[in-house]
């Protein structure tokens, strides 16, 4: 037997696709490509995608135009894919590489379509085996009843197939016919009007009026002829109406529901036809390592930094941001305490490097972890904060347009001309230095440091540990059991603002202590308010975004006050489960392994102990020498040659919504986050020319692609129309084209160049993919200015000149015609309104008229097919020549009478 797998080289291009494909954004079922030749090729397509099909005639016709079309006419079928899970692609055997390639690119966004769209959730993921099996019993019946008899009954019901209701999976609506028991319809029968009850005669015609007791009687009349009629609610589903009442045999029900089956199968595609064919991640605060700092990965997407990041073992290069609101999200906690929330098809390596969902992470599960292999910030943190200009008794006297004098007997409680004037400046001054302290001419001004260095990161290390800012006693300090830490503290506060701090011991404790405003208003700058609890610290933000060094200088003095080193290893203590959870996370891009546990008294142990101990006495280690040698101690005499297992036990899972966010990097399209590995999650073309096709395949996939999108005289390209819409789609919502301040701007030039800098582009294109069909993608998005860019027109044929010529350019008109040949594919709305028609058992159904009347010859063959299963009188009522029409068929011939 043929094998029909892709060879390696198209293996490799896949796996580099499917990369990309996710790196946007996309999520699909797995794809699996065979490689057929053109003749088997055709042959599945005949039968609409499937290897086996029920025997009919139709598949040979299908097969026979197709293949004459291919050998004739030079047509080819570049890529057949269907809806299933797996999904299954066929590629034609004899095509370049870079055809092929196009063909997988075009793929992954059908497949991803089929799993994300909400008119395809209906669907039978497993048509491939319901197929088959299709196959098998219509072969049974044939076996039995004979092969003719059959045909010409699959035969009528094929030409019956487009009678369904294409809205039914996605709405409920009215039962035929509804459950009302014989005696109840006995008891309607025999009620009459009533009216309200009368205790005195006199009142009757007064409670009851005549006009009140006529529409009573209306009312139970109505209810009465609802109960005679037959269905109850018109019928859109006329095959599900056939099937339930009409006198059919029991293989006759088994064939009619299969076409039916089928036929809400390959529904949703045409209904998605237009958008379809041009067409994971983590929350917010979860952070990853890049070169300019430990950032939040919502930071990097909002702002859509250019940057490198950790791929756990090699840098990568960030080259597209996405961001999704309100998604389903799942929420991990490992046994050493590393959490990470994103999306439920986010996915984390597995210790084997291979990939699992999140949402399908069981308890127990073992996951990789990491840090961002020493990747830090490169560049300082530069400061550019400058001291608050507070007001002096000098700008009060020259805004009073007074003299100082002036103003000094005024505050000595002498009346001067200007009281009115002084006083509210006079008020607002002594506010000013309530809050802010004494002017700059009473106080001696403080350095500022211009950089963050490792000095700047001791003093913060000393704040976020043991140190204190009060706003009340106006002080900021540190408070330690350690002279020779009091000692480097004072020392730290002297070189960087040139301020000598107070000195005091308590009991065996040593305060030491300084006031300055200017340096509260310089630690609020970098994030350290004043009165903040210790269950509310955290490793303030300028720490995160410096290299390596400062870090480890944070870390030294955060230790020095928190920390303890002896025989369990190391371990910091901290009541903040925030500072917690950072500093295991800065620990890890050390190469250091430590578990996170809240203890019984509500604080929280960061521990290291093993190999880790090792690396953390010589990357960060402590300043006081009596824990470092304590640290030395534990370490000596053992030997620390054991590797560590950089993997973990997941032991909790939530699940939860948020806002969601995702980058994609280069050539892994992984990075490291959080502590774990993260795999990055239209789109042929954007895939092939951005990312796929080579430089020596650009020209033939432009060739290729320019031919699939190609738009010939008297038909609608579908592939073209999605995929500019889409595109202009994104356009727009990334530059803010939309909304009523866009809407109600007249002025054609500024909406030219309108740019708002959104970048919704992406995210919008998302929310289509799931949500809309041809139609309401359509109806919504197509704008004028879409129209006139692609050059839209509708035509009609002059009968005059024998040629087909332009009859409009107006939107309105393009957009009925567009949305008229979608709606309901261009095909009439017919639907059963009653099955007994004049109580003969007669089948009256009603057209819905949209503008258009119904071709007669195909209104004609319906009902003849109608009837072979109805075996009764069909009726039509519609419009014809704007006059209504009721068109009959008996069996024999047909009728057409006036009804209006």
């Amino acid at each position: 037997m043929k094998n029909t797998r892709i060879p390696p080289n198209l293996e490799a291009a896949r796996e580099q696709i499917e990369a990309h494909a996710r790196a946007y954004g996309l999520d699909f079922f797995p794809i699996i490509y065979e490689v057929l030749d053109y003749r088997t090729l055709y042959e599945t397509a005949s039968m609409g995608g499937f290897p086996t099909r029920y025997p009919h005639w139709r598949f040979g016709m299908d097969f026979d135009q197709l293949m004459k079309g291919h050998i004739w006419q030079g047509s080819t079928i570049y890529e057949m894919v269907i809806n299933t899970n797996p999904s299954y692609a066929y590629l034609l055997e004899g095509n370049e590489d870079v055809t092929q390639k196009m063909v997988m690119a075009h793929v992954t966004g059908h497949v991803d379509f089929f799993k994300n769209n909400m008119w395809f959730s209906h669907t039978n993921r497993k048509m491939l085996d319901a197929m088959a099996n299709h196959a098998t019993r219509i072969q049974r019946i044939i076996d039995r009843i004979g092969y003719d008899v059959v045909e010409d009954f699959i035969d009528t019901c094929l030409s019956l197939e487009n009678l369904i209701d294409y809205h039914s999976p996605y709405i409920k609506r009215p039962e035929a016919q509804s459950q009302l028991p014989a005696a109840g319809a006995a008891e309607v029968e025999e009620e009459t009007a009533q009216g309200l009850k009368v205790d005195r005669g006199y009142m009757r015609d007064y409670i009851n009026p005549p006009e009140y007791m006529a529409a009573q009687r209306k009312k139970i009349e109505d209810e009465r002829a609802k109960l005679r009629r037959f269905p109850e609610n018109p019928q859109r589903d006329i095959l599900l109406f056939l099937m339930n009442y009409a006198p059919l045999d029991r293989w006759q029900h088994t064939v009619l529901e299969i076409i039916r089956d089928e036929a809400y199968y390959f529904a949703p595609q045409g209904m998605t036809k237009v958008i379809n064919e041009g067409w994971a991640c983590l929350s917010s605060k979860q952070r990853i390592w890049t070169h300019r700092g430990f950032l939040t990965i919502s930071e990097v997407v909002d702002k859509k930094i250019d940057t490198s990041v950790s791929d756990g073992e090699e840098r990568q290069q960030i080259y597209d941001w996405a961001k999704f609101e309100d998604y389903e999200t799942v929420k991990i906690r490992t046994r050493r305490g590393l959490e990470l929330e994103g999306s439920f098809n986010h996915r984390l390596m597995l210790p084997d490097e291979s990939w699992r969902r999140l949402d399908e992470m069981q308890l127990g599960d073992r996951v990789k972890i990491s840090g961002g292999q020493r990747l830090w910030a490169t560049e300082q943190v530069k400061l550019s904060w400058k001291p608050t200009s507070r007001p002096t008794l000098h700008t009060v006297a020259q805004r009073a347009g007074v003299s100082i004098d002036t103003i000094m007997r005024y505050r000595q409680g002498y009346a001067t001309k200007s009281d009115a004037v002084i006083a509210p400046l006079l008020a607002e001054y002594e506010t000013a230095n309530a809050v802010l302290g004494p002017p700059m001419s009473r106080r001696k001004p403080i350095r500022v440091p211009e950089i963050v260095d490792e000095r700047m990161a001791a003093f913060l290390g000393y704040l976020c540990g043991d140190g204190h800012i009060s706003e009340v006693k106006r002080t900021i300090g540190l408070t330690t059991g350690d002279e020779d830490q009091a000692q480097v503290f004072a020392n730290l506060v002297s070189s960087l603002f040139g301020i000598e701090a107070h000195w005091r011991k308590d009991g065996n404790r040593w305060r030491i202590s300084f006031s300055s405003l200017d340096v509260q208003d310089f630690l609020k700058h970098l994030g350290l308010t004043t009165g903040v609890s210790a269950r509310q610290k955290t490793v303030p933000d300028v720490i995160l975004r410096s290299p390596e060094r400062i870090v480890a200088s944070f870390l030294r003095a955060l230790y020095d006050c928190d920390g303890y080193a002896g025989k369990a290893g190391v371990i910091l203590s901290s009541s903040s489960e925030e500072m917690g959870k950072l500093v295991q996370l800065l620990l890890m891009n050390f190469g250091i392994l430590s578990t996170r546990r809240l203890q019984k008294d509500g604080c929280w142990h960061i521990h290291t102990a093993g190999r880790s101990a090792v690396d953390f006495y010589m990357r960060v280690g402590f300043g006081l020498e009596r824990k470092q040698a304590a640290l030395g101690e534990y370490l000596e005499n053992r030997r620390w040659y054991k590797t560590e297992d950089w993997s973990d036990e997941v032991v909790s899972i939530e699940r939860g919504r948020a806002d969601v966010y995702d980058i994609s990097v280069t050539e892994t399209h992984r990075y490291a986050a959080q502590g774990f590995i993260n795999h990055n999650s239209y789109w042929h073309s954007t895939i092939m020319t951005q990312k796929v096709a080579t430089a020596s395949e650009i020209v033939s996939f432009a060739d290729l692609h320019s031919g699939v999108v190609a738009t010939g005289g008297g038909r609608l390209n579908p592939y073209k129309l999605g995929l500019e819409l889409l595109r202009d789609v994104e356009e727009r919502w990334d530059k803010g084209r939309f909304g009523k301040e866009y809407d109600e701007c007249d002025d054609i030039a500024a909406k030219r160049t309108w740019d708002k800098q959104l970048g919704l582009g992406r995210q919008k294109i998302f929310e289509i993919r799931k949500l809309y069909n041809d139609v309401n993608f359509i109806d919504e998005f197509l704008t004028p200015e879409f129209v006139i860019e692609n050059k839209l027109f509708t035509f009609r044929y002059n009968r005059d000149t024998d040629l087909y010529e332009i009859a409009s350019r107006e939107f309105k008109e393009i957009k009925e015609k567009l949305l008229f040949r979608l709606t309901n594919f261009g095909q009439p709305f017919i639907y059963v309104e009653d099955g007994n028609y004049n109580n003969r058992g007669e089948m009256y159904l009603r057209h819905r008229h949209e503008g258009v009347d119904l071709k007669m010859d195909y209104a004609r063959d319906t009902m003849r097919n109608l009837h072979k299963i109805w075996t009764r009188p069909i009726h039509l009522e519609t419009l014809i020549d704007d006059k209504k029409r009721l068109l009959s068929f008996d069996g024999s011939d047909f009728t057409e009478r006036r009804i209006d």
